[in-house]
């Protein structure tokens, strides 16, 4: 019976779900193929283009909507995260989120042969679910860069501008688990300032999760002997 009160948003670009921001990101940032992503070259012009991506994710403050907490305990997420593999399936581009698409999916739903509660309630309210698809997309997005950055054989080499941006992704709470990993793998004074800033709320963190896993990172490296 809950309605998050959301109401359909429509773009002056067209029948577009997503933020010009997430639309706009060049290829492969814009899809969702971790294997694609994966095997990009750390050419200088790939490394300047994933400095941009990040940085808009984090400044543009149409990818941090507000999106209504679902009623305890929250299972509603995961039918929204059904949702949301649908949506990558059938349109795998931010581009191609479409307000056409979204309800030719809905339709699909509605036709199936039963439909529990919760996923009812994501037909009947699907712009809430879609709200919810955009902080999850800068989160996943953020997370594949700085993981990306980190199968770099020196992740050190990308600390006087990765440091920073990592810092700030954790205390925003975008891809903070992969940010953390990468400021373990980069090393050097500036990551270990950084963790050491992280690790201690609230100065840094956007939860007490990410503290802890900045203290962990910390402990792992000391303990392994990693030069700082």
């Amino acid at each position: 019976m809950w309605d998050p009160q959301v109401a359909r948003w429509r773009d002056p670009e067209g029948d577009y779900v997503l933020p010009h921001a997430l639309r706009s990101l060049p290829q492969p940032w814009d899809e969702y193929d971790w294997s694609w992503i994966a095997e990009l070259p750390r050419t200088d012009e790939r490394l300047a283009e994933a400095r941009r991506v990040v940085t808009v994710l984090l400044d543009d403050p149409g990818l941090a909507p507000h999106v209504p907490q679902p009623p305890s305990p929250g299972l509603l997420w995961h039918v929204w995260e059904e949702f949301h593999e649908a949506v990558v399936a059938n349109m795998p581009r931010t581009s191609q989120v479409t307000w056409s698409g979204v309800d030719e999916l809905v339709r699909a739903w509605q036709s199936r042969p039963q439909l529990y509660p919760l996923q009812q309630h994501v037909v009947q309210h699907v712009e809430a679910a879609m709200l919810a698809m955009i902080p999850s997309l800068r989160d996943d997005i953020a997370d594949s860069v700085f993981r990306w950055l980190a199968l770099d054989p020196d992740p050190g080499r990308f600390a006087d501008w990765a440091v920073d941006l990592a810092e700030r992704c954790v205390t925003e709470d975008i891809g903070a688990d992969s940010a953390i990993e990468l400021l373990g793998a980069m090393g050097g004074p500036e990551a270990r300032a950084a963790l050491e800033r992280l690790s201690v709320k609230p100065v840094g963190p956007a939860s007490w999760e990410n503290a802890g896993a900045a203290q962990s990172m910390l402990f792992d490296r000391w303990s392994e002997g990693t030069s700082y």
